[in-house]
C-alpha cells in the first residue's frame, strides 16, 4: 500500500516544478485550487484534475504526480475531519494569501455558478453559499483594494486582514458541508 503522507520533500518537489512551469499555479494557487476541487460535488478524475495544474504536461514525472496527489490527500483528510485551515497566516505576505484564493476561485467556479442558478435551491442556502465563497475569495482582492477600504473606513488593515483570515477559516472548515448540502438541494446531483 502507497503511503500518501505529505511531506516536506513532496512540498519542495512541487514548489520547484510549479517554478518551471510558466503560466502554472504557485503552490499556495494549487492549495486553493485543490480545496475548492475536494469540496466539489463533482467527481473530478486525479488526470483531468493534474492535466489542468500542470498545463498539460505530457512529460510529468512519477514523483511529481506522487508529490501532488499526496497534497491531495494531505487537504482531503483535512477538509473531512473539518480541521482545514488555509495554510496562509495573518502575516503571511499579500501574494500567498491572493495565491490560494485566487487557486480557490479557479476550481470553485466549475460548480458555484451552476449551484447559485439553481432555482430548487432556497434563498437562505443561496446567502449561505455566495457568503461563504465571497469570503473564501476575499484575498483575491488588490492589496491597494484593500488598503483603500481600510484608509477611508478608519479600520487598521493588518487587524481587519487579520479578521478577515479568521472568518475565511470558520468558512472553511464547514464548505464541503454546504457544498453537499446546496447541491443535494438543487437536484442536480444524487446522494
Amino acid at each position: 500500500m502507497m503511503n500518501f503522507n505529505y511531506e516536506k520533500q513532496h512540498q519542495q518537489a512541487l514548489t520547484d516544478y510549479l517554478a518551471q512551469r510558466p503560466g502554472a499555479l504557485s503552490l499556495r494557487g494549487v492549495e486553493g485550487y485543490l480545496f475548492a476541487l475536494i469540496c466539489s460535488p463533482d467527481g473530478i478524475e486525479p488526470e483531468h484534475w493534474l492535466s489542468e495544474l500542470t498545463l498539460n504536461d505530457e512529460a510529468l514525472e512519477e514523483h511529481t504526480v506522487f508529490a501532488f496527489l499526496a497534497l491531495h490527500h494531505h487537504i482531503s483528510e483535512q477538509v473531512f475531519s473539518e480541521q482545514f485551515s488555509l495554510p496562509v497566516q495573518a502575516d503571511s505576505v499579500w501574494a500567498e494569501k491572493q495565491q490560494w484564493s485566487q487557486g480557490f476561485l479557479l476550481a470553485s467556479q466549475h460548480y458555484y455558478e451552476r449551484l447559485m442558478s439553481a432555482s430548487s435551491v432556497s434563498q437562505e442556502l443561496h446567502q449561505a453559499l455566495q457568503m461563504a465563497t465571497e469570503q473564501l475569495a476575499f484575498f483575491s482582492l488588490q492589496e491597494q483594494q484593500v488598503a483603500q477600504f481600510c484608509q477611508q473606513s478608519g479600520q487598521d488593515m493588518a487587524a481587519f486582514c487579520a479578521e478577515q483570515l479568521a472568518l475565511a477559516n470558520d468558512f472553511a472548515q464547514g464548505y464541503a458541508a454546504l457544498i453537499e448540502q446546496v447541491a443535494l438541494a438543487s437536484g442536480l446531483y444524487n446522494e
